[in-house]
């Protein structure tokens, strides 16, 4: 599919040479657009929408059903039979089914069993399932975990968008990254430039030896050097970036190379994500998205659980019909016309239904051990990203004092050099250090982000 550029919020005209304002893209917009129309963001709705047509599905179990059924034989001229019945069924809870129905049976050779009035006769009556069917059967138990399912889907979706918006944040801040490193180096290699024009100038001069110009010449092809480098990481990162920014209809957009990532306020962060002092004291890992699962699937393995348990009881069924020529003879009831029914059967040895248990709850047995074990994982990780935080607050504070210090020492050594009391070694030396703890500070500040993303991430947030 054809990428196209996506100017972002400017119109940038080319023709106008003295544009010096470049298109931004805040971390707020960028989030929009991701939450927008990525296709994730569909397919966590997909998921939530499975668990509601999986209940519609299991409820259909408990739907009345119409059947109508004709068997007919003619030869030799004589019609031999001609059979017809119609019913309807209606399942309910407990295992307890009601049954209606007209037959209607003619010919000349029908079984004696089935002769029946010429007016037709009708049947009302009623199927028990007495074994499992009254603690729990198969439909009882699949709209159950229908519902567990529903809790489990939802949660899944929140989890998925979530995810989603780790990633895509974690690809800004990298973005974020790159561009003030670039910055860096943009304006370390333009100091180095005039450095090696005021050093030639010097040189020519006869104030200071011509093997100077080489040494700041090769400082000059050292900052190149590392410029190339974040321009390339630049590139990288901004692609990463546009990998989460998608139009309506699944076309994807690519952040123009001219855009640039603006600075995050922490405060304001905080805010968006929903990370703030107050809203961790109001934390709780019960409405965890993931433990939110994992209890749901519990929940439908203990239902099949009940399944399992009820197998080892003997099948029972049961039913009885009374039997009329007429619909208004139903009312009074005459039970002197019926027809019942009961059925039994048991294995000897439940073998099958013994070990079908067993592995329930084996199931079961670790199903829970996994919610204890990402319990402990959650608490941990929350704890982890809230220590990481401090910290890197202090690291950042800390390199800060020191890109003064380094600033300072720079400066001193510039200016000895020019009254030719150092050497243009220390100050490239000097100057090196400087850049260092500059790209040092750019690293922490993403370090700094990056714990807010994953914290956000392990509380399983949402962005509304």
């Amino acid at each position: 599919m054809k990428r196209i550029l996506l100017i972002l919020f400017v119109f940038m005209s080319v023709l106008c040479a003295k544009a010096q304002e470049f298109p931004s893209l805040s971390y707020y917009e960028y989030l929009e657009y991701v939450k927008e129309n990525h296709p994730l963001v569909y397919q966590a709705n997909n998921r939530a929408a499975s668990g509601i047509a999986n209940a519609t599905m299991a409820r259909g179990d408990f739907d009345p059903k119409l059947s109508f059924e004709n068997n007919q034989k003619t030869f030799d001229g004589k019609e031999y039979f001609n059979q017809s019945n119609g019913s309807v069924s209606i399942p309910t809870w407990y295992g307890i089914s009601l049954k209606g129905s007209y037959s209607q049976n003619e010919g000349v050779f029908l079984n004696p069993e089935e002769v029946l009035p010429a007016n037709g006769l009708y049947s009302a009556g009623i199927e028990i399932d007495a074994s499992e069917g009254l603690w729990i059967n198969k439909r009882m138990a699949t709209l159950k975990q229908a519902k567990f399912i529903i809790n489990q889907t939802n949660s899944e979706r929140l989890l998925l968008l979530n995810e989603l918006v780790f990633e895509a944040s974690k690809a800004y801040f990298n973005w974020l990254l790159a561009y003030g490193n670039l910055q860096v180096n943009e304006r370390y290699l333009k100091n180095s430039e005039q450095r090696f024009e005021g050093v030639r100038m010097r040189a020519l001069q006869g104030d200071i030896a011509t093997i100077d110009t080489v040494e700041s010449y090769t400082n000059v092809q050292q900052r190149m050097l590392e410029l190339s480098q974040s321009k390339l990481d630049l590139i990288k990162a901004r692609l990463e970036a546009s990998n989460f920014l998608w139009e309506k209809d699944n076309i994807p957009l690519e952040i123009s190379k001219l855009a640039v990532p603006l600075p995050i306020n922490k405060n304001e962060i905080d805010q968006l994500l929903g990370i703030a002092e107050g809203v961790l004291d109001k934390f709780f890992l019960t409405r965890h998205p993931k433990l939110n699962v994992l209890q749901a699937k519990i929940s439908v393995l203990e239902i099949d659980r009940s399944l399992k348990q009820a197998a080892l009881f003997p099948d029972l069924t049961v039913n009885f019909n009374l039997l009329q020529t007429n619909t208004n003879n139903f009312i009074p009831l005459n039970t002197d016309q019926y027809k019942a029914g009961v059925r039994v059967s048991l294995p000897l040895f439940l073998r099958k239904e013994r070990g079908a248990l067993r592995l329930s709850n084996l199931k079961i047995s670790d199903a829970k051990w996994d919610l204890s074990y990402e319990n402990i994982i959650i608490q941990n990780k929350v704890e982890q990203n809230l220590q990481a935080q401090d910290f890197l607050l202090d690291q950042f504070v800390i390199t800060g004092k020191m890109i003064q210090n380094y600033d300072r020492l720079l400066k001193g050594e510039q200016q000895k050099f020019s009254e030719g009391e150092s050497s243009l070694f220390i100050v490239i030396s000097r100057e090196q250090k400087l850049i260092e703890a500059l790209i040092m500070k750019n690293n922490i500040e993403n370090k700094y982000l990056n714990t807010k993303i994953s914290l956000f991430n392990s509380m399983a947030l949402s962005i509304n």
